[in-house]
């Protein structure tokens, strides 16, 4: 059977819009079909929940919060599980449409799962909510098996698909203070230099302006005639035909139709716990699938600033932020991050009082030492809301995990300590926390059954079927990995435009 759609992408989110964005960039008369189970969003396509008015964001979050939609979030949060906090701050800035996997999970003796990990549901996926930090990977957080200045030129091209700003020198006024101490505290031999934090959001004179994933998609609608993005519709399952990839089963989950696609490559974008999901669904089974699943720590407090560094003795400036990092280093694997409230791009709706003004977030993250036993599994008999195989995930820490968030705490009382006053006591964020879920769909350099995709992110033994989002990275992390994730499906995405001009010029000669 002929290809109704030259390339089919499931899931709309940084991943996937970035497969369609080279693709059609590259090939303008593609036909590129993407999915997506969610519904259209209000407004700009693709615009992140932090450009909108309050009216649009609440909108947006009663749409895209999948089983819980139409559901006020406080309503939604009511039942959650021990540890987890439903904060303002990480509601507003957050968690906006997003939705609980399990949020009280059953956990076998030793394991600590991860009650907070969330999804979204809409276009744009979690391109529309995410906090934008971008930094590049660092020494053992970089993928080994990819060459330094390849990598190199994919992370430059995702800098620029997400609009990234890259602070440079020591920064001005209250920031350049705050980074002379926290540098005098954290820097040493061997230890990647404190700096500050690079950001997909840019202010534009009269606010500040935060990259969705419509940054991403661009004009891809008007200059590529044969791209469509279907809302409210899930891929059932990918079909495989002696080896190679053709299709998938689609369902328009408003009617409960279900249409077979035919394509010639097939693309799996659904997140780190979907796009496993898929796959299984689809009889596609490595031994790797849904293992080594990793996230990494977050651990948080605030401080009081002391005076010298009091935000009322600074003129504050709205176009520099001025988010102070420690990055992550193998010798302290990992990444702490300093930020005043009165520097903050986020809308927090925690209005202009002064007190909390003069408070600093201070948090932590760190690497998980990466386990094969750590994985979300996959039923054969139960389903979840949507009908797809339900979703089981097993997570522990190891002794060398609990060795890290002990140094992650006293890393952000140190801190606390030369910026001004603890707070309140750090806190261990609950596990998912950090909507960062990777590993599942592991890249390897060979096919020996400890990865999933070649480093093209093709899948091994299924011909024309390529995955894409932060499952695909094999190493540990404490960076933020979106600007990874969007390196490596562009690095893919042209190996698919590679293959389509193959068979064009094949065609023309026949």
């Amino acid at each position: 059977m002929s290809a109704d759609v030259d390339v089919l992408i499931v899931g709309s989110g940084p991943a996937g819009s970035t497969y369609a964005r080279t693709i059609g960039d590259a090939l303008p008369d593609a036909r590129i079909l993407m999915v997506e189970m969610g519904p259209e969003i209000p407004g700009v396509r693709g615009n992140h929940t932090q450009n909108m008015t309050d009216e649009e964001r609440a909108a947006a979050q009663m749409l895209t919060q999948g089983p819980d939609a139409g559901r006020e979030r406080m309503q939604a949060l009511a039942d959650i599980a021990e540890g987890f906090d439903p904060s303002v701050e990480f509601r507003q800035t957050i968690l906006p449409g997003l939705f609980f996997v399990d949020p009280r999970p059953e956990l076998a003796p030793g394991e600590v799962g991860l009650p907070a990990a969330s999804m979204a549901s809409g276009v744009g996926g979690m391109g529309i909510h995410w906090g934008t930090s971008t930094p590049r990977p660092e020494q053992s957080e970089r993928i080994p098996f990819i060459p330094a200045d390849e990598m190199d030129a994919a992370l430059t091209h995702a800098e620029h698909l997400l609009g990234v700003e890259k602070p440079e020198g020591l920064g001005e006024g209250l920031s350049a203070a705050l980074r002379t101490v926290i540098a005098h505290e954290f820097d040493g031999p061997g230890l990647t230099p404190v700096g500050f934090m690079a950001s997909a959001n840019r202010h534009d004179g009269a606010a500040r302006v935060f990259s969705g994933t419509g940054a991403i998609l661009g004009d891809l609608e008007a200059t590529v005639p044969g791209f469509e993005l279907r809302p409210r519709t899930l891929a059932r399952r990918v079909i495989v035909e002696d080896g190679v990839a053709v299709g998938a089963d689609l369902e328009d989950l408003e009617t409960g139709a279900v249409t077979e696609v035919r394509a010639s490559y097939v693309v799996v974008c659904a997140d780190g716990l979907r796009t496993p999901q898929v796959l299984f669904a689809s009889g596609i089974r490595p031994p790797a699938l849904g293992h080594h699943l990793n996230e990494h720590f977050q651990v948080t407090s605030f401080a009081y600033l002391k005076d010298e560094l009091d935000p009322t003795r600074f003129v504050i400036d709205p176009a520099k932020v001025g988010y102070v990092v420690v990055p992550f280093s193998d010798a302290r694997p990992m990444q702490g991050g300093t930020l005043p409230l009165a520097l903050s791009p986020y809308n927090m709706g925690l209005g202009d009082d002064p007190s909390l003004q003069r408070l600093a977030v201070v948090v932590w993250y760190g690497a998980k030492d990466i386990q094969f036993a750590d994985a979300v599994e996959f039923s054969d008999t139960e389903t979840d809301w949507v009908g797809m195989p339900k979703m089981r995930i097993r997570y522990a820490r190891t002794a060398k995990d609990e060795a890290t968030i002990a140094e992650m705490v006293a890393n952000v009382k140190r801190a606390a300590s030369v910026l001004g006053t603890l707070t309140e006591e750090p806190s261990l964020a609950a596990g998912g926390s950090s909507l960062h879920y990777q590993g599942t769909v592991r890249m390897g350099a060979t096919d020996d059954g400890a990865s999933v995709c070649d480093p093209q992110l093709r899948v091994w033994g299924v011909e024309n079927l390529y995955v894409g989002g932060n499952g695909v990275i094999p190493t540990s992390t404490a960076a933020n990995p979106t600007l990874t994730t969007v390196a490596l499906a562009w690095r893919a995405a042209n190996d698919v435009v590679a293959r389509l001009r193959v068979r064009e010029s094949v065609g023309a000669e026949r």
